[in-house]
C-alpha cells in the first residue's frame, strides 16, 4: 500500500483520487470493506492514461461501474479500484429516417440512457427502465430484462485491450453473444464506450413503456431492500427460473446472518441491514448445495464476488 501511494504521489494527473474508500457506499448491497485507492476519472482518455500507468507499475487494479452487480468483500479490495461513473455522456451520433445510433460512455446509467431515449423519442431501451447499474455493466453480463439481451441493439464498443495497451472498436457479432454471455468476459478488456441501434418512436408511447417496467420492478420488490437483483443466471436445461427452483427447495425466506433470501422472490437476496458480505457468500453456497441436494442441478450465481478472500 505504501509503495502505490508513492507511486501515485508522483502520478502527474487532475484525476480524483481517495484512499482507503469505503466501498459499501459504493454497492446496492450496501457492503463490503475499504479500497486502498478509489480514482474517479472523467474521460476515457484520463482512464486511458490511468490504466496505462498502473500497468506499467504493475499494480493491481478493478474497474468498477455502478456497484449493482457486485458483492465487494468486508476485507475490502486490494490495490486500486477505477470507477467510471464520470464517463456517462449519452448522445445521438448519427440518425437516418428509422434509425438512430447512440454513443454511450461505459459509466452512464441505463435508467439515466432511457430518460435520454424518452425524452428525445428514441425506443429501443424501454426494458431497462429503472435497471440498476451502467451500460457498461450491461454489454459486459450482456443484461437480460423481460426477455430482451442489450446484445439485441448493440453496435459497437469501444473498449481497451490490455495486451496491446491501445483503445480499439469491437464490431458486433452475434455469434460472440449468448444467455448472460459477452466477448468482454474472462478478459482484461475494459469497455469505454458503447454504440446502441436504436429507432424513432412515439415520446407518448416511450413513456409509458419506461413508466410500466419501472411500476413493475418496484411491484417485485426490487428495491424495497439493499439487493443486486437476480442472483443466479437462469438455466432453460433446469425447465423452470433459478427462482421457482429456490422456492420449490423451500428456501424462500432463508437467512444466514442479515442476508436472507427474499419473502417474496427465490431468485433475490437482501440485506436485511446487518448483512456482511461473508454473509452474503454464505448464503449463496448454501443455496448452490441445498439445491444441488434436492435436484441434481448446480445454480450459477451471476453476482460477482470481489476482493481479498474472493479472488483466486
Amino acid at each position: 500500500m505504501n509503495t502505490l501511494r508513492k507511486l501515485i504521489e508522483n502520478f502527474n494527473t487532475n484525476i480524483k483520487i481517495r484512499y482507503d474508500e469505503q466501498m459499501s457506499k459504493h454497492t446496492t448491497f450496501k457492503v463490503g470493506g475499504n479500497a486502498d485507492v478509489f480514482f474517479d476519472p472523467s474521460s476515457i482518455e484520463e482512464m486511458k492514461t490511468l490504466i496505462s500507468f498502473l500497468k506499467k507499475n504493475e499494480q493491481p487494479f478493478f474497474v468498477f461501474r455502478a456497484g449493482s452487480n457486485i458483492v465487494v468483500s468486508d476485507s475490502g479490495i486490494n490495490g486500486s479500484v477505477i470507477c467510471t461513473k464520470q464517463l456517462k455522456s449519452v448522445k445521438i451520433l448519427q440518425e437516418n429516417q428509422s434509425n438512430i445510433a447512440l454513443k454511450c460512455e461505459a459509466g452512464a446509467l441505463m435508467n439515466d440512457i432511457a430518460s435520454f431515449c424518452e425524452n428525445n423519442g428514441i425506443s429501443g431501451l424501454e426494458p431497462f427502465s429503472g435497471l440498476p447499474g451502467t451500460i457498461g455493466g450491461a454489454v459486459f453480463m450482456n443484461a437480460r430484462c423481460y426477455e430482451y439481451s442489450i446484445s439485441d441493439i448493440i453496435k459497437t464498443v469501444l473498449f481497451y485491450n490490455s495486451k496491446t495497451d491501445s483503445i480499439e472498436t469491437y464490431q458486433f457479432n452475434n455469434e460472440d453473444w449468448a444467455y448472460k454471455k459477452s466477448p468482454f468476459q474472462n478478459t482484461n478488456n475494459i469497455i469505454l464506450e458503447v454504440v446502441l441501434s436504436c429507432s424513432r418512436g412515439n415520446r407518448a408511447q416511450i413513456k409509458e413503456k419506461n413508466s410500466y417496467y419501472i411500476e413493475d420492478r418496484q411491484k417485485k420488490g426490487h428495491f424495497n431492500f439493499p439487493s443486486a437483483g437476480s442472483v443466479f443466471k437462469n438455466n432453460r436445461d433446469f425447465g423452470s427460473p433459478s427462482g421457482k427452483i429456490i422456492d420449490q427447495a423451500g428456501l424462500r425466506g432463508f437467512c444466514i446472518g442479515g442476508a436472507q433470501v427474499a419473502s417474496w422472490h427465490g431468485n433475490f437476496i437482501i440485506n436485511k441491514g446487518t448483512a456482511t458480505a461473508e454473509d452474503i457468500h454464505n448464503l449463496v453456497l448454501y443455496i448452490i448445495e441445498n439445491v444441488k441436494n434436492k435436484t441434481g442441478f448446480t445454480l450459477e450465481p451471476e453476482i460477482i464476488f470481489k476482493g481479498r478472500g474472493f479472488d483466486s
